[in-house]
């Protein structure tokens, strides 16, 4: 039987520490299931309509590795795993960020924001 294996028990002793970072013993974030995408563009037309997102496209948009802060539209954190889009030049208050698929429902918001939903 493979599970009696010692190199199997040896491997499934690990488990929770794989778990909980990646191979190079970086931290994984721990996140809630995201809303699905239509509750996510609803809240996106929402915040662009109570001015907390901006309601355009930002002249310079940055992408590189998560670092942990919260997604400006999920409100999950984007992980070190993950792709962290982090706009510039936009008037906001805090920094705004999204996880990759959270920022093309932004952006999707952003075309759609004239039109009846």
């Amino acid at each position: 039987m493979i599970g009696d294996h010692p190199v199997w028990r040896r491997f499934a002793s690990r488990r929770s520490l794989r778990d909980s970072a990646d191979a190079c013993g970086v931290p994984l974030m721990k996140n809630r299931p995201k809303p699905d995408a239509a509750a996510l563009l609803e809240r996106a037309r929402r915040a662009i309509a109570d001015h907390e997102l901006p309601p355009g496209a930002s002249s310079r948009v940055w992408g590189g590795r998560g670092s942990g802060q919260p997604c400006s539209l999920c409100g999950q954190p984007i992980g070190f795993n993950d792709v962290e889009i982090e706009l510039e030049g936009v008037e906001a208050a805090a920094s705004v960020r999204f996880h990759s698929k959270c920022h093309l429902l932004w952006l999707e918001a952003c075309t759609s924001e004239g039109e009846d939903h």
